[in-house]
């Protein structure tokens, strides 16, 4: 099993509902109204830095992971300027 964190710009947020509900990926943790810096701008939520981040946690197994790596890389094509960061790792459940 893998754990998967998305950490990505609200403004991408509606398309990645969308490729991953059409991709058949349902099930997920939502984290909304997260504040950082990364590789692009702030995401601070405050009147000199707007916007927010959201965080998808989803746990899949290698086939979902693949679904995964294919719909980031179309969401990355698609806004090259937006802050989109993936981070996978191996889960075990207790």
């Amino acid at each position: 099993m893998k754990r998967i964190e998305i950490i990505f710009s609200q403004a991408v947020e509606e398309d990645l509902d969308l490729l991953l509900s059409t991709k058949g990926i349902k099930k997920y943790t939502k984290i909304s109204g997260v504040m950082g810096q990364g590789e692009s701008i702030p995401k601070k939520g405050d009147s000199i830095w707007p916007q927010l981040n959201t965080i998808f946690i989803i746990y899949c197994n290698e086939e979902e992971l693949e679904v995964l790596k294919t719909i980031i890389t179309d969401l990355r094509n698609a806004y090259p300027m937006e802050g989109i960061a993936t981070f996978i790792s191996d889960a075990l459940e207790f």
